[in-house]
């Protein structure tokens, strides 16, 4: 009677190995190819790249409110009785009147001095599209973040398949060897029913693992704009090299993409609130007109005009409702603000103590499967010795085969935790996606 254990550095040899075998498939997607696809197909990027675009184009020059405002304007009248077609050209001469009256105006305004009104409308402006690209950066972040956590949580499963598919081809030999040692009456036909019983459960754990594959396939192969369906052999996943820890130095919340677009926004809000005060305030306007006016039967007759506006607000409750509802929004986002600081600090709190939680878990894990094979090890010449049960060196195959689960599932998350900080901290990009993914040392 023999057991057979693949220890955890042949399965990595075999992991590694069918990497190796992908990367040579030069039509397989690999990470860089699967994030700029994902950048260019992803519609929360395409979103937040639009309103980028609408807020620039709302805080252009032309949106100032002291540029010029040019309009024209024709009209026809008929009326019932004769009206003026011409002004007065001469004293004690009355100008021709007409019944129909042909009139064309271009006239021109512009806004000299309002207090700073404009400008802070302009100021707002400009502040959103600030906002508006810090949150489109972010965008860019979390779709980098996304597609990498896939191939990385994609890998985790093949990694995962493989142990499992190799712990069910083990048990299988295993049972034969009972089988003929059973017929010999070697062995009671107990042992056969319990490692049945443990071959069905591994088989299980083998499909479960399988249709999450399936999901993430799938998952990608809408994030990827994929035609037809992805299989494991399209994706070339990032081998895990080593497990480190990405600790961004002073990582100023400030600086983060959250709480710098909250500030954007906080700014917009108080431009707002000072342009809202400043619409108590009078206005200079400039004016200009030329005026082109005809009847039934006169030449055209034309005249310019020019001025200067001055307008005071006396009561428009309009404005007091609206200087209100402005210093109460302004007040809401400075609080939104502090709670995208605080929030900021409680997630990179959460991340850094789980980056070191795991990476002791990883050690823990590794520790113990070095253990656990010892012990399985133990366990089988002392069930062949008959100083030990079935039952005994099954279970102890079984917190082994859990083990190196944990210890896979782990590698994975420290890598998840990474890109998390990452993106927190404002400074993903593919690049260092990638040696993310991979646990390249930075």
């Amino acid at each position: 009677m023999r057991f057979v254990l693949f220890p955890t550095t042949i399965l990595l040899f075999v992991s590694t190995l069918a990497a190796g075998q992908n990367s040579s498939d030069q039509t397989a997607i690999q990470l860089p190819e699967a994030i700029d696809r994902t950048l260019e197909n992803a519609t929360h990027t395409q979103i937040a790249e639009a309103d980028k675009e609408a807020a620039e184009a709302g805080s252009g020059l032309l949106s100032s409110g002291y540029i010029p405002v040019i309009n024209s304007s024709l009209s026809y009248t008929r009326s019932q009785f004769p009206q003026i077609i011409t002004p007065i050209r001469q004293q004690g001469t009355f100008p021709p009147i007409d019944k129909e009256l042909y009139e064309a105006t271009i006239q021109a305004d512009w806004k000299l001095f309002d207090f700073g009104e404009s400008r802070a409308v302009r100021q707002k402006a400009l502040a959103l599209a600030d906002a508006a690209n810090i949150k489109y950066e972010l965008a860019k972040m979390e779709t980098i973040e996304s597609t990498t956590s896939a191939f990385v949580q994609l890998e985790q499963l093949k990694e995962l398949r493989n142990v499992q598919t190799e712990r069910v081809e083990a048990l299988k030999r295993n049972r034969d060897q009972l089988e003929s040692l059973r017929r010999e009456g070697r062995v009671a036909d107990i042992d056969i029913l319990k490692i049945e019983d443990t071959i069905i459960a591994a088989e299980t754990s083998v499909i479960s693992t399988e249709n999450s594959i399936d999901q993430l396939l799938q998952m990608l192969s809408d994030d990827l704009a994929f035609k037809g369906k992805l299989t494991v052999h399209d994706i070339t996943t990032p081998g895990f090299k080593n497990d480190t820890l990405f600790n961004p130095d002073n990582p100023a919340a400030e600086e983060a993409p959250p709480v710098m677009a909250a500030r954007e926004q906080w700014m917009a809000s108080e431009f707002e609130k000072k342009a809202s005060y400043r619409a108590f305030l009078p206005q200079v306007n400039l004016f200009a007109a030329e005026q082109f006016r005809s009847g039934s039967n006169f030449e055209i007759d034309d005249q310019w005009m020019v001025g200067i506006r001055l307008n005071v607000p006396i009561f428009t409750g309009k404005h007091i409702v609206n200087n209100q509802v402005k210093k109460n929004e302004a007040k809401s986002k400075e609080i939104q603000l502090e709670q995208a600081r605080q929030s900021y600090h409680q997630q990179l709190n959460n991340l850094t103590n789980a980056q070191f939680e795991t990476q002791k878990r990883i050690e823990s894990a590794k520790t113990r499967v070095k253990y656990l094979e010892e012990t399985y090890r133990i366990e089988r010449i002392s069930y062949r010795e008959g100083r030990s049960t079935l039952t005994d060196l099954l279970t102890t195959e079984s917190t082994l085969n859990s083990v190196q689960a944990e210890w896979i599932a782990m590698r994975a998350q420290l890598r998840l935790l990474n890109l998390n900080i990452a993106v927190l901290t404002g400074q993903l990009n593919k690049g260092l996606a990638i040696k993310l993914a991979e646990g390249e040392q930075l």
